[in-house]
């Protein structure tokens, strides 16, 4: 923004020099006025030059975030339908088969570690939200927790962090604002927390 504001500014100067009622000014002083708009054009072009790069650089980092999202999404949605087929099995086993004692510690549902490496990408954590940057810790330290003593909870969690995820890349591509995400987080803190 600041280079846009500093270009204008430099043409903005640059117009007086053809003010006719400048024109005599401009005649005895023509080389350093020509050096003057010389070096306004020059520095005009290396600002929007700086800009347009700067520009691409953001968008091809926000791309790249968005990329790594999907897989932090796919990851989630394979150790979801993973950990709700071993759940349906525990739940259909007997209640008094002894399977069902210490199934969970043998069987533990599958954790996403990729999202704890997703997390730790300089490009990750300099480009997502803050809520989400909040809320998907918090999410894992859950995640972790709830894995081997309450599978449905687990479920739940996984669940709520694939819709976290799912929100990140709709703000990342603009299609929700800040206040928005922030809000479709709130809801979906609400649901868990009433789900405990």
């Amino acid at each position: 923004m600041l280079y846009i504001i500093f270009t204008a500014l430099l043409c903005f100067l640059g117009i007086f020099t053809f003010i006719p009622k400048f024109k005599s000014v401009i005649e005895r002083h023509d080389v350093g006025i020509n050096f003057f708009l010389t070096l306004i054009a020059t520095l005009v072009g290396v600002l929007l030059a700086i800009s347009f790069t700067n520009y691409e650089a953001e968008q091809k980092e926000k791309h790249d975030v968005i990329k790594l999202l999907n897989s932090s999404i796919s990851s989630v949605k394979t150790c979801y339908e993973y950990s709700e087929e071993l759940t349906e099995f525990f739940n259909s086993l007997p209640e008094e088969d002894s399977l069902r004692d210490e199934f969970y510690i043998k069987n533990p549902p599958p954790y996403p570690d990729y999202l704890d490496t997703f997390l730790m990408q300089n490009i990750v954590s300099k480009n997502l939200s803050g809520t989400t940057l909040s809320e998907l810790n918090e999410y894992l330290i859950n995640l972790k927790r709830s894995r081997t003593f309450n599978a449905p909870l687990y479920l739940k969690v996984l669940e709520q962090t694939l819709k976290l995820l799912e929100l990140e890349v709709a703000f990342q591509k603009d299609i929700i604002s800040e206040v928005q995400l922030d809000a479709e987080i709130s809801e979906l803190d609400d649901i868990l927390t009433s789900s405990y």
